[in-house]
C-alpha cells in the first residue's frame, strides 16, 4: 500500500528539483547571452517568471545557480561516459580518461570558473548550504568518492583514509591545477590534471630506504 504522506513528500521534492533546474537553466542562458557580470538576480527572476523571493529561497547568491547548473551538467556527462569508463580495466586508466574529459569540460567553461571555484571554496570553508543544493561540492566530489571507493574495494587504492577523505584532498589538487591554468594560459590543463593524479597515486617520496641511516655515534665507534 502506498503511503500518501510519503508520496506527497516525493512529489513536493520532485517539484522543488524541477523548479531549481528551471531557475539554473534560465540563469545560465542569460549568462551566455549577456555575460555573467551583467546578469542580476532580479533579471533571472523576471526571465524565469518567479518572484524574487522565490529565487532567493532556492539560490541566495548568483554563484549558487551556476554551481547547480554545473552539477547537473557533470552528472549528465557521467551518464554519457558510463559505458566508456566501464570498458577500462583499471582504476588508473579510468581516472586518466575521466581527467582528460574533465579538462575539455573546464576549458569550455573557462569564463565561469573563477566564480564557480570561489563559490565551492567558500562553501567548503564555511559549511554554508542552500536549501536546494545540499552539498555544493556534490557533483565532482560524489563522483570522485565513488571512484575511489570502488578502487579501495578492488585493492588498487589504500584504505587507511575513507574514500570521501581522499576525494576531498584530491579535489583540492585539481583546484590547484585549475588555478595555475587560469593564471597562466600557457599551462596545459590536461597535463596538470594528470600530474595531480600521479601525485595522489604515487606520492612525491623517493623509494623508501631499506636500512636506517647510520648514526654519527655508531660511525665514530666503527672508526675506532
Amino acid at each position: 500500500m502506498v503511503d500518501p504522506v510519503a508520496a506527497k513528500g516525493k512529489r513536493r521534492e520532485r517539484k522543488r528539483e524541477q523548479t531549481a533546474s528551471h531557475l539554473a537553466a534560465t540563469a545560465f542562458r542569460l549568462f551566455e547571452t549577456h555575460g555573467y557580470n551583467m546578469v542580476s538576480m532580479e533579471l533571472i527572476a523576471d526571465e524565469a517568471d518567479v518572484a524574487k523571493a522565490t529565487l532567493y529561497n532556492y539560490f541566495p547568491v548568483k554563484e549558487a545557480l551556476l554551481a547547480h547548473c554545473f552539477r547537473e551538467d557533470i552528472a549528465a556527462g557521467m551518464v554519457e561516459r558510463a559505458a566508456t569508463l566501464a570498458a577500462f580495466k583499471t582504476f588508473e586508466s579510468r581516472m586518466n580518461y575521466l581527467l582528460c574529459e574533465s579538462a575539455v569540460w573546464h576549458t569550455a567553461r573557462k569564463a565561469y570558473l573563477p566564480h564557480y571555484l570561489r563559490y565551492l571554496t567558500s562553501q567548503a570553508r564555511y559549511g554554508e548550504e542552500t536549501p536546494c543544493e545540499g552539498n555544493a561540492n556534490s557533483g565532482s566530489r560524489q563522483i570522485l568518492t565513488l571512484m575511489f571507493e570502488a578502487a579501495q574495494h578492488s585493492g588498487e587504492v589504500d584504505n587507511r583514509q575513507t574514500a570521501a577523505q581522499i576525494a576531498w584532498n584530491f579535489e583540492y589538487l585539481l583546484f590547484g591545477a585549475i588555478t595555475a591554468w587560469l593564471n597562466d594560459p600557457s599551462v596545459d590543463l590536461t597535463q596538470r590534471f594528470l600530474a595531480a593524479f600521479d601525485l595522489a597515486m604515487h606520492g612525491i617520496a623517493n623509494t623508501p630506504r631499506t636500512k636506517p641511516p647510520t648514526s654519527s655515534v655508531t660511525g665514530a665507534k666503527n672508526d675506532d
